[in-house]
């Protein structure tokens, strides 16, 4: 038979995109290795200097209240609601705090989790572990969040603006800072992405008996983790009832629901009225309705101020995704920052949104993606608009104590900052003006290209010296 033009065409197009298929395998895979290897040795460098323990006493909260209910039945920890029946102060770590018995603060699973490692450390009283063995745990987790969100990126946004993602995540000062935070989100922060990579699967038709039990398990953990996690059910069950999948759908935020009751059931072996007061504690914390805006707009940290560009770049990229059409693309990347931060208004309270970055750390991967797409796309397409957010937002975050050292009062003169940003987006405006000369392309491309990379270098500059640069703050 002889081949028609198009048919022709469409077979010698079939090898070629084979082979860009092998090509595209042949780099990922050490790419993405040596972002995760570097996401780990960032975490890990100084991991007891930034933020110090007593920064954040959650960390102890969690890890005493889940050793002690392993050793004696009892989450014996510290709590400063009110509704315990007595308070014990107890000196430890430099901090004094009041002790109370049946803790409810939060439930159980996070803290046996905690608990449980120091435990296997060998640990067995309430001052026997160490920062470093404390915050092995959420850097495994932020270290894992990194590959994680490249696979799912990778779907929607394609694998080089995924792996931009993968590379802030790993490398931005906030996301390195909060990743050693051990508090739930940074359990929860693999639940949802490892939930959204299942739910992926049974809308392509490969949900297998292990593939629903996986994404049931993950739905039911995260609410046991932290009430906020009942999100992770949420978002799932939304996406699979948009494309018709109601059992599934139903499934899932059933198993969210019994997270939330295998609490309440817990809370009623162990002391039920107890559990109902903190519970009412809890509730009074609210004394509004913006911490959703809070916790969009407020500075990252651990009680005290880390401005994070990124953060907001990110919620920029997810509206620009917003524009363009996609539903998967939406609902996958975008879906998910808009549901917690609206369970953030339903749950939160405004003070503690401003006051805890870490709240963040649930949703960190998928905004991080957002802000890598549009770091991306400035490249790609030699935007001067698009760089010069890449410039205001991640390009000064990265850069801000850098260019003047953390101890440093140095603030570079305006003409210098004015000629370093006409140095990345002139050339883009030459291409804008001769798209059809070769030189302009080229050039712009590369004054993007480097000055991307140099933000991220200054990203692992900043992320190097966390010790000092919170220290002052």
């Amino acid at each position: 038979m002889v081949a028609t033009p198009s048919t022709a065409s469409a077979e010698t197009e079939r090898p070629a995109a084979g082979a860009a298929r092998t090509r595209a395998a042949s780099w990922e895979l050490p790419a993405i290795g040596a972002v995760v290897l570097l996401a780990l040795v960032l975490r890990l460098h100084d991991v007891a200097g930034a933020p110090l323990f007593t920064d954040n006493l959650d960390e102890i909260q969690f890890t005493w209240a889940g050793l002690n209910l392993i050793q004696h039945g009892d989450p014996y920890t510290w709590s400063f609601f009110p509704g315990y029946p007595s308070y014990t102060q107890f000196a430890a770590f430099g901090a004094s705090v009041p002790l109370v018995h049946h803790w409810m603060d939060h439930p159980p699973l996070f803290s046996l989790l905690m608990g449980g490692w120091v435990w296997l450390l060998g640990v067995r009283d309430m001052t026997g572990f160490n920062v470093v063995e404390v915050r092995m745990v959420p850097v495994a987790c932020s270290t894992l969040t990194v590959p994680l969100a490249y696979l799912l990126g990778r779907r929607f946004i394609g694998s080089r603006a995924a792996l931009c993602g993968a590379v802030l995540l790993a490398t931005a000062p906030a996301a390195v800072l909060l990743g050693r935070q051990a508090e739930p989100e940074s359990v929860q922060a693999v639940l949802l992405l490892a939930a959204l990579l299942l739910t992926l699967r049974a809308l392509d038709g490969r949900a297998g008996p292990w593939t629903v039990a996986a994404l049931l398990a993950c739905a039911v953990a995260a609410p046991l983790a932290k009430v906020s996690g009942i999100a992770v059910a949420g978002v799932c069950a939304v996406i699979l009832a948009t494309d018709g999948r109601w059992r599934l759908a139903a499934a899932v935020a059933g198993a969210g629901a019994a997270g939330l009751l295998l609490f309440a059931v817990y809370g009623a072996i162990v002391d039920w009225n107890q559990f109902v007061r903190i519970f009412g504690s809890q509730v009074g914390n609210r004394s509004g309705v913006m911490a959703g805006y809070d916790f969009i707009e407020a500075a990252a940290g651990v009680n005290r101020r880390l401005r994070d560009g990124w953060w907001l770049l990110g919620w920029i990229g997810m509206g620009l995704l917003l524009a363009r059409r996609g539903d998967r693309r939406e609902l996958f990347l975008v879906w998910p920052a808009a549901a917690y931060a609206a369970t953030m208004l339903l749950m939160a309270g405004e003070r503690m949104v401003e006051a805890y970055g870490w709240y963040r750390i649930i949703i960190y991967p998928e905004l991080y993606l957002a802000a890598g797409w549009v770091a991306w796309e400035a490249v790609r397409r030699r935007s001067p608009a698009l760089l010069a957010l890449l410039l205001v937002l991640g390009g000064a975050t990265a850069t801000n104590w850098w260019l003047g050292g953390p101890n440093a009062t140095w603030v570079p003169n305006p003409v210098f900052l004015a000629l370093l940003m006409a140095a990345v987006i002139a050339p883009a405006v030459v291409f804008l003006w001769r798209r059809r000369e070769e030189y302009s392309r080229n050039l712009a491309g590369w004054a993007a290209a480097g000055a991307l990379a140099l933000i991220v270098l200054g990203n692992v500059a900043e992320s190097l010296q966390l010790d000092g640069i919170f220290a002052r703050m």
